[in-house]
């Protein structure tokens, strides 16, 4: 019998992962097909006239151990600053004790790198993911925040008897107020359809254990301390 073929479509990280896998655990020889000239998929850093520019915008995080581990064969975290760190003025070092590989001496090697994402909203930046504290509801202002509140209350005392739709799932959970301040135009434009057409599994899916509770309390435990863990196990996923 001839060797085995294993046929991979596209470049990307999964398509990469699903190819080095097979070469180190099988005989199985893979073949991945990439439509464009480049591999990394959303994962990939671009040069656009000096500039680099990573596609995405993805944050990376596991909970398992059998994936950071993986990681970490391929590229171990900095253990010193980079260049680009000690020009910021950033003292950025390997995590949780890792001895990992010098920047300046190894471009095999996981930067680390800090950086905050934001939703812009009536012209102001709010924290994404929401962060439910006392800066959000300054930007907000006492009478959209109260609006919030009572809508929010209204939901969890009667809410949509039956779920129908994605729309249903987040007015059930955050209430009318909340859902069409921040949650709607940015699933849909993010999506390309509206909330009202997409399953209400979705929703489950994607948000899973998030509530307005776990929110608040996930920003209080945030002014007391950081995770700084790179897998933040401890930490709701959507919250990250």
């Amino acid at each position: 019998m001839g060797q085995k073929t294993a046929i991979i479509i596209g470049a990307g990280p999964a398509g990469l992962t699903a190819a080095y896998e097979l070469l180190q655990n099988t005989d199985i020889r893979p073949i991945v097909y990439e439509m464009t000239d480049h591999i990394g998929g959303i994962c990939r850093t671009v040069s656009y006239k000096g500039n680099r520019i990573d596609i995405g915008g993805h944050r990376f995080f596991s909970k398992s151990d059998r994936v950071m581990r993986w990681w970490h064969d391929i590229m171990p975290f900095q253990k010193a600053p980079a260049a680009a760190d000690l020009t910021r003025g950033e003292k950025i070092t390997s995590p949780e004790g890792d001895d990992g590989p010098d920047p300046g001496e190894s471009d095999r090697v996981m930067l680390i790198r800090r950086r905050v994402s934001r939703i812009f909203y009536r012209h102001k930046l709010f924290d994404y993911p929401l962060s439910m504290n006392i800066a959000t509801l300054r930007k907000l202002g006492v009478l959209t925040a109260l609006k919030i509140a009572l809508s929010y209350l209204h939901s969890r005392m009667a809410g949509v008897r039956e779920e129908r739709s994605l729309e249903d799932f987040f007015i059930n959970r955050f209430g009318k107020e909340l859902y069409r301040t921040f949650f709607k135009d940015y699933t849909e434009k993010v999506w390309g359809v509206a909330c009202r057409t997409i399953e209400p599994e979705w929703g489950a899916q994607r948000v899973k254990g998030l509530s307005v509770s776990k929110a608040i309390l996930h920003s209080a435990k945030n002014l007391v301390s950081r995770d700084g863990r790179i897998t933040q196990k401890e930490t709701e996923t959507s919250l990250i």
